[in-house]
């Protein structure tokens, strides 16, 4: 059963990993196209007006898809404050509780960025930018990213039921001994 659980564990981890290098893709084509419209703007004095709407497309795919890996890897903002002060089992509790509201989340953001969508392709609806894109292209990403939020959850939920930690806190940087105080130095 553990092998199992590894096992989808592992393909889990690659479809996140896929998802977080479009994530970093998208960062890097951001920069660039800021870089790119700075330049023209300053340097050639002929602004990109399409630039800025892209980019807010591209931070959409940032967020969306990286959110899942960042998940995965226990990375994602988290008030312990009341969780310190809890024992193991406490711990545990805690973490199956937020795993479940994430997965219920992004099974919720599927769902309802999936309607979205097809509503807005039914109307045909395009941005009113520069780019007079289907803004159902777009919204895909809200869809997209619930689901890879969901399949993450999930993940950490499989990996809780065979006795592992819910987050694989081994490759986070500092993870060992991060929450620990350090009694070393004065």
């Amino acid at each position: 059963m553990k092998s199992l659980a590894l096992g989808i564990d592992r393909l889990i981890g690659a479809i996140c990993g896929l998802a977080l290098a479009v994530s970093a893709a998208s960062l890097l084509l951001s920069f660039a196209l800021v870089v790119y419209s700075v330049a023209m703007r300053y340097f050639v004095n002929q602004p990109i007006p399409w630039v800025d709407e892209l980019v807010g497309y591209l931070l959409v795919a940032i967020v969306m898809t990286a959110a899942a890996d960042a998940l995965r890897r226990g990375e994602h903002i988290a008030v312990d404050l009341l969780t310190e002060r809890l024992g193991p089992t406490g711990r545990r509790i805690t973490a199956f509780a937020g795993l479940v509201a994430v997965a219920a989340a992004g099974v919720a953001l599927t769902v309802g960025g999936w309607d979205t969508v097809a509503f807005t392709r039914m109307l045909g609806i395009r941005s009113t930018g520069y780019l007079d894109l289907p803004m159902h292209l777009p919204q895909m990403l809200i869809p997209i990213g619930g689901g890879l939020l969901a399949v993450a959850a999930l993940g950490g939920l499989v990996r809780m039921a065979v006795g592992l930690p819910p987050a694989e806190e081994e490759d986070r940087p500092g993870a060992h001994g991060a929450h620990r105080r350090d009694t070393t130095s004065p």
